[in-house]
Parts: C-alpha cells; structure tokens; sequence
C-alpha cells in the first residue's frame, strides 16, 4: 500500500511539474519580429486612429527599439487607463502584417503586459509628442 501511494504522489507530482511548464511563457524573447521590416506605422487613440508611418530615416532605429519589448506580468482583468492607447502596425517584406498595442500583448489567451527600453527621441518626433 505505502509503494502505491508513493507512486501516486509522484505522478501528482510529475504531472504538476509539467502543466507548470506547459503554461510557461518565455519573459526574454522580443514580441515583436524585427526581421525583414518594410514599413512601420503607429496609431493613437487621441488622434482618431490616425496612422503615423515611420519615415526610412528612423526606421533602423525604431525597429531596434521594438525588439526590445518583452513580455512582463500577466495583466488583470481590468487594464490600467490608457493601456494600448497607441499601437504598432508593422509591415514585412512577404506582405504579412501585424498590428499590436505598445502595453500589452495576448499569448495563448492570456494578457501580458509588455516591458521595453525607453523610446527613441524620433519615436516622440514620428508622433508629434512632447518629448
């Protein structure tokens, strides 16, 4: 009887071990794919939607700093006030396209919100924002 549950109590805990692993999301892969980049455009929210298309001048940079965002913390339910506010429309060279808000991003169902190094100062140029 004692091997029995000892066998029991190990595959609740190997079963455990691997639905833990399974819903594991990977915080140091950038969420947005920056290869082979054609064209970058933002949208707010306060501007009505309004596209703001990166210039080629900038765009190096800008896809740079968009391969910087990482996944952080599951969001709430609720997000804060102003989340995804502004999002990313980016472009690739196969005419593929994906469009993203800057706070948070879904994986597998869930809400994530995202963490990045600080914007460029052109990203505040592009926008027409006060830096």
């Amino acid at each position: 009887m004692k091997k029995l549950m000892t066998l029991v109590l190990a595959l609740i805990f190997v079963f455990g071990l691997v639905g833990c692993s399974a819903n594991k999301v990977d915080k140091d892969v950038s969420v947005f794919k920056t290869e082979n980049i054609t064209r970058i455009t933002f949208h707010t929210l306060p501007s009505g939607g309004q596209g703001f298309e990166v210039p080629n001048e900038y765009l190096a940079e800008i896809t740079t700093w968009l391969g910087s965002f990482t996944v952080d913390k599951k969001a709430d339910k609720a997000l804060a006030p102003g989340s995804n506010s502004i999002s990313v429309e980016i472009e690739y060279a196969d005419g593929t396209s994906v469009k993203n808000g800057l706070s948070t991003t879904k994986i597998d169902g869930s809400t994530f919100y995202m963490k990045s190094e600080p914007a460029p100062e052109c990203y505040f140029k592009i926008l027409e924002l006060p830096e």
